[in-house]
């Protein structure tokens, strides 16, 4: 039998959601292809090993992995014949994982290390779906040491507007903004998670998903839709007060609106050059905007990707399976084409 280890927890402001997925992942997955090991991340970036028995008599939903007293080696990794890492945010997302994976030439769940970097970043994604031809929100983006031009951002933005760390996730650091009198304190706020910071049109409309799946064929899922009891879905909406926002899986909007979803959603996941997975989200007030692309998306038990797959022929367990077949097979396919490999003709 193939040994899979699931990975979670990390140094992210959204570590508890990966808490949270990793255990809808291990009570829904019953399949036998793979035997199942997980391996956790502390606050400090330190791997420790569990059981499927000992992770579930640790953890709550949305609990927290804080400390190792004494570390696995990360090169412990390569005992596994795939690695699925279930994590969220920061130093996963953003291509860091990916690439100590590829370092260690571990089979991994997920985009490669170029196309997790680029849609962690809001901003670098939308240049590229602009490029594309794609609609995306008017912005306004503030790095590191740019100054805040009020001006540009009321000429070009207008309120309400929404300020968002341009590489954050489930809604941390995001905030609504009516007048100027809020603007500066919520890109303070959108800085603590990041030091570039998105100044976005809002768009008042409709807010609809769409999961992506495949490796040699794609499929785009049905889609679902967000309708939010508050000002927008944020993070307490998404994972703590469950009830602050209706989930319609499928959306009950027009067959011709899904149809042009789910092919934009296909070309965005191959303009970004993702891989396996992806969920991508849209605004829709009469034209349809990109949103963002989430490269591992939630699988906690509100999380959209794996409902809306499973409204679209694919249970979890297979969701799961096929994950870690993928993987398997690309990482075949990049062994294949290493220019690197012992047996290469472009070695001197």
């Amino acid at each position: 039998m193939l040994k899979a280890c699931f990975l979670f927890g990390g140094k992210s402001f959204e570590h508890e959601v990966s808490v949270s997925s990793m255990r809808s992942v291990l009570l829904a997955y019953t399949s036998k292809k793979f035997s199942v090991t997980v391996a956790g991340l502390d606050f400090q970036n330190r791997l420790q090993f569990f059981s499927k028995e000992e992770f579930l008599s640790r953890f709550d939903a949305y609990g927290r992995f804080e400390r190792v007293d004494e570390p696995a080696n990360f090169e412990d990794l390569k005992n596994f014949d795939v690695v699925f890492p279930i994590m969220h945010g920061d130093f996963v997302e953003d291509g860091s994982i990916q690439g100590l994976f590829t370092l260690f030439q571990i089979p991994f769940v997920g985009p490669k290390v170029l196309s997790s970097s680029v849609c962690m970043d809001k901003e670098v994604a939308k240049r590229l779906m602009v490029h594309a031809g794609l609609k995306v929100a008017d912005w306004v983006a503030l790095g590191p040491y740019d100054s805040l031009d009020i001006d540009l951002i009321e000429q070009k933005i207008g309120y309400p507007c929404f300020v968002k760390p341009s590489t954050s996730g489930s809604s941390c650091g995001v905030t609504k903004v009516k007048s100027q009198k809020d603007l500066q304190e919520a890109i303070v706020e959108a800085r603590r998670f990041s030091t570039k910071v998105l100044v976005e049109k809002a768009v008042l409309g409709l807010e609809l998903e769409c999961s992506v799946f495949g490796l040699e064929k794609l499929l785009a899922s049905r889609v679902g839709q967000v309708i939010p009891k508050k000002e927008f879905y944020d993070y307490e909406s998404k994972y703590v007060l469950s009830d602050e926002a209706i989930i319609e899986a499928p959306a009950n909007i027009a067959e011709e609106l899904e149809r042009d979803i789910q092919d934009t959603a296909l070309k965005v996941f191959k303009i970004l050059d993702c891989e396996m997975m992806a969920r991508v989200d849209f605004f829709y007030d009469g034209q349809l905007y990109v949103n963002e692309v989430n490269t591992i998306p939630g699988f906690t038990p509100i999380s959209l990707y794996p409902k809306l797959l499973g409204l679209s022929g694919i249970p979890y367990n297979q969701l799961v399976d096929d994950l870690l077949e993928m993987a398997l097979r690309s990482h075949l396919h990049k062994e294949r084409e290493d220019p690197y490999a012992p047996s290469s003709q472009c070695l001197p």
